[in-house]
């Protein structure tokens, strides 16, 4: 994929849509095993290691800490 910016953005946006939240932050805290390399044995696994090899470390770093930032969370939902 494209480094472009915005682009773990965007992919964040799909994986909401496609899974709703709580399983994209799911999948996003099993690409940041990937990004850390220690890849969690999770059931989410499979599905962050394509994406984690389609986004290339930095993308896929931005992308799970987009997940992490309060400031995307859905409104409501506290730490």
């Amino acid at each position: 994929m494209k480094g472009s910016a915005g682009l773990y953005q965007a992919l964040a946006a799909v994986l909401i849509e496609e899974h709703g939240w709580g399983r994209a932050v799911l999948i996003a805290t099993a690409v940041r095993g990937y990004v850390y390399g220690q890849p969690n044995p999770g059931p989410h696994r499979d599905e962050a290691e394509k994406l984690y090899a389609r986004l290339g470390w930095e993308q896929a770093a931005l992308l799970a800490a987009w997940f992490r930032d309060a400031r995307n969370w859905p409104k409501g939902r506290n730490a």
